[in-house]
């Protein structure tokens, strides 16, 4: 009879256990930029079965002003848990030249869709 209690407690425990449903989330990158230029960010993902992400430019500068800041917003979801990594380059795509600024971070994407972005370096020429 104590087997039986012992295991009947237990199966209530577990029954109240819940295991955690992958859920995808998102967060963003902001970096500035000036495509008036010709620069633009061009980001590298390193592994795409793990996130995908999405790039949206907003004109900081007033309608008609020449040479005005933009922001570039990088919207990173997640797809499924793991890790990768992210790589922009702050370049004109069709110049062979280094580019003028690179940011890493390191994606880890947890078992319930959650992001955690944390930048891992960032160089620059300027």
């Amino acid at each position: 009879m104590k087997k039986f209690w012992i295991l009947f407690c237990l199966s209530l425990f577990f029954a109240g256990c819940k295991t955690a449903a992958f859920t995808s989330s998102a967060e963003k990158v902001e970096l500035k930029g000036n495509p008036t230029t010709g620069y633009t960010w061009i980001c590298t993902v390193g592994d795409e079965s793990i996130i995908q992400v999405e790039k949206d430019v907003t004109y900081l500068g007033k309608d008609g002003m020449v040479g005005a800041p933009s922001l570039f917003t990088y919207t990173v979801r997640s797809l499924k848990q793991g890790s990768t990594s992210l790589k922009f380059e702050y370049k004109r795509p069709w110049e062979d030249k280094e580019a003028l600024e690179l940011r890493f971070y390191e994606v880890t994407v947890k078992e319930n869709g959650k992001i955690s972005l944390t930048e891992a370096g960032q160089s620059s020429k300027k």
